[in-house]
Formats: structure tokens, C-alpha cells, sequence
């Protein structure tokens, strides 16, 4: 049974059904969309590749294209608002490997924009054939072989530059001008108390039970 391009869309968004809709994302810092997109993309690509493209239902692959570009598209729009050079970096291979399949990507349907999103000719991809739009997203097909190969790297990237956790909302630093109320704690003391060392090493102890225990780090799809 085919289901609608948003029911597909909550399909690849599950964790974080607010990304799969455009209010939904409202408010989300582009690194937690950027992640949610990257696993949707992903998602969507492993399933136009399972599909049964000599059987298959028709609704159902127009349907699941859609789907895929509305992700596809959503990734293009939370990845440029990402604060590092090399999640910037990588989103400049993706869309130079995206239009590297502009013409095959047109035949069917699917224009590749200067802005580097997608744009889908419902009507022309519904009036192709199967095998033609297999040649991009089967199974064994270049394009979305490279493409999920791209959106693996980016993952590894943002786990490996710390991009899917939050940035910690620092205090203010204390000036050199401000000093210690007569009487209040030395270096290396341990006297309980705003400012406190014992009470900076308690927040920082709990900061880091919160950081292994995982309840800081963003939501996964």
C-alpha cells in the first residue's frame, strides 16, 4: 500500500517528526535539522533502492521521489547554517556531485536549481518509466550509491567534530578588577557558596554525568 509523500516524510523523519514539516522546524538550530535531514535523506535513498522496480506500484515510487527531494532539499537548507568549515566543505561536494547527474536527474522529472535544491515535474515523472528512474535510485545506481556515501561522511563528520551536541551557554567571564569578598575562599579552597570551588566542581561533575549519560547530546532520527 503506498502511503502520501508526508506519510513517507514521517517515515524518514521518525524521532523528530517536527523536521518533516516546514512549522515543525521553526526554531531548531540548523545542526540538529542538519542531522535529522542527513538520516532522512539516507532513509529515503535505502528505500527508493529497495523498491520493486519491475512490479512495484507506480503511486508508490512517485510518491517515495517526492518524498526524497522534499529531504534532499531540507538537508540544502539546515546544512548552510552550519558553523564549520568542513560541514561547509562537504555540502560543496555534495551538490557538485548532485550536478553531475543533472541531465539524467532531468529526464525524469527532477531539475537541479542553482541554489543547488531540487525541483520535481510531477507529471514527467510520472509518465516514466521504472527503469529509467531505477538508473538513479536502485539499488547498484552511482547516484544514490554516492549520495548515501556523501550524507555517511557527513555523519562521521559531525560526530567527529562535535556537531551533533549542543554548545554549553557559558557564563560570564570574571574580570580582573572583580575580586573575592574579604574573608571568602582562597585558591584551592573548598568552602561551599556562590562562586565557590566546591560548587564549580559540583557543576562541573554534573556536566559531565549529563554528557556520558547521553541527556545532552541532540535527538537522532
Amino acid at each position: 500500500m503506498s502511503l502520501s509523500v508526508s506519510g513517507y516524510m514521517n517515515q524518514f523523519y521518525k524521532g523528530n517528526l517536527f523536521a518533516a514539516a516546514k512549522n515543525g522546524r521553526t526554531g531548531q538550530s540548523p545542526n540538529s535539522l542538519a542531522a535529522a535531514d542527513m538520516k532522512a535523506v539516507r532513509k529515503a535513498v535505502r528505500q527508493l533502492g529497495e523498491y520493486d522496480y519491475e512490479e512495484g506500484d507506480g503511486e508508490e515510487l512517485v510518491n517515495k521521489v517526492q518524498a526524497f527531494v522534499s529531504t534532499y532539499n531540507n538537508y540544502m537548507d539546515s546544512a548552510k547554517g552550519i558553523e564549520d568549515e568542513d560541514a561547509q566543505r562537504y555540502l560543496k561536494q555534495l551538490k557538485k556531485m548532485t550536478k553531475e547527474f543533472a541531465g539524467e536527474l532531468d529526464d525524469i522529472g527532477i531539475t537541479v536549481q542553482s541554489t543547488g535544491k531540487l525541483a520535481v515535474d510531477k507529471k514527467t515523472l510520472q509518465s516514466t518509466g521504472r527503469y529509467q528512474v531505477s538508473r538513479l535510485f536502485g539499488s547498484d545506481a552511482q547516484f544514490s550509491v554516492q549520495l548515501e556515501k556523501q550524507m555517511n561522511r557527513t555523519d562521521r563528520l559531525f560526530k567527529r567534530n562535535r556537531l551533533d551536541i549542543p554548545k554549553k551557554i557559558q557564563k560570564p567571564a570574571v574580570k580582573p578588577s572583580d575580586k573575592p569578598s574579604e574573608g571568602g575562599p582562597q585558591e584551592g579552597g573548598t568552602e561551599s557558596g556562590d562562586g565557590s570551588v566546591s560548587d564549580e566542581n559540583t557543576k562541573l561533575a554534573q556536566q559531565l554525568a549529563a554528557v556520558l549519560s547521553g541527556s545532552m547530546v541532540n535527538y537522532t532520527v
